[in-house]
């Protein structure tokens, strides 16, 4: 028990020093403005939570969150769907306030059709972004926070829930630098970023590790976490509200707290 709580701390406590560093590193360069900058920036910092868990764990850490199987692939296929609801559902609980205009979406892709063709558009390359180049800078993060992390946490005797909570938990500091040194998804209002990304980020946790108990692989969670960082930008695109208040606030926390919920229920249905 006392070497899977030092495993934990140091894991933790790693993948934040390493992450920082990249954060410090590009920070000093001049930040994100250049689009390779920021390519690179996602690309290195994204897998920092694999080298921590590589230095933490043992050989076997690789193999165990990367273990392919037909019905792996089968989550891997349909766990973006998951994003895709919850989007919908941050849509349905917005629209009927006035809080989205999918007019704006001719300013992300100027060309002249009607909005809601782009939105098809736009949620169909998201999709294929989902399950391809977005699945591997994903599996920089899964491989740290469900494949290592979340184990290790039951390992413990925390619950799959609870462990998910407390990996989410994580998930959020480890932003905090990228959020107040470079704005990352809050160029305006960086402290109260990390408070609300860190919400969010806990709001997000469980789907991801319900998929990774399903299928006994990271794999799913990577194409969950590709998706949601294919088309979350969505709810920004299209709405009347701050990001602050929308979907980086607590209307997308709570669309993905209800998510949430409901896999926690279909995780429990599914074990009796």
């Amino acid at each position: 028990m006392a070497a899977t709580r030092d495993r934990v701390l140091l894991f933790s406590i790693l993948s934040l020093i390493l992450a920082a560093l990249v954060d410090v590193a590009f920070y000093l360069l001049g930040g994100l403005a250049n689009p390779f900058a920021g390519l690179a920036w996602g690309a290195l910092r994204m897998y920092t939570p694999t080298v921590s868990a590589l230095l933490v764990g043992d050989s076997e850490t690789l193999k165990r969150a990367l273990r392919f199987s037909m019905k792996a692939f089968v989550y891997f296929l349909t766990s973006p769907l998951i994003a895709f609801a919850a989007l919908l559902l941050y849509f349905a609980i917005t629209a009927p306030m006035g809080f989205i205009s999918l007019e704006t979406l001719r300013t992300a892709m100027p060309v002249d059709l009607p909005p809601e063709t782009l939105l098809a558009l736009m949620l169909i390359n998201s999709y294929i972004a989902a399950i391809s180049i977005n699945t591997l800078f994903a599996l920089g993060e899964e491989i740290g926070w469900r494949g290592f992390l979340q184990v290790e946490l039951e390992a413990r005797g925390h619950s799959t829930a609870k462990a998910a909570l407390l990996v989410g938990l994580v998930w959020g500091v480890w932003h905090a630098t990228a959020i107040l040194l470079l704005g990352h998804n809050y160029p305006e209002n960086r402290l109260l970023g990390v408070a609300l990304f860190t919400a969010f980020t806990v709001a997000l946790s469980l789907p991801h590790a319900a998929v990774t108990r399903l299928s006994s692989s990271v794999l799913p969670a990577a194409s969950l976490h590709g998706a949601i960082n294919a088309i979350w930008a969505l709810t920004i695109l299209t709405s009347t509200l701050p990001r602050e208040l929308g979907g980086l606030g607590p209307l997308g926390i709570a669309s993905w707290a209800i998510v949430s919920i409901a896999n926690y229920l279909a995780l429990l249905r599914l074990k009796r």
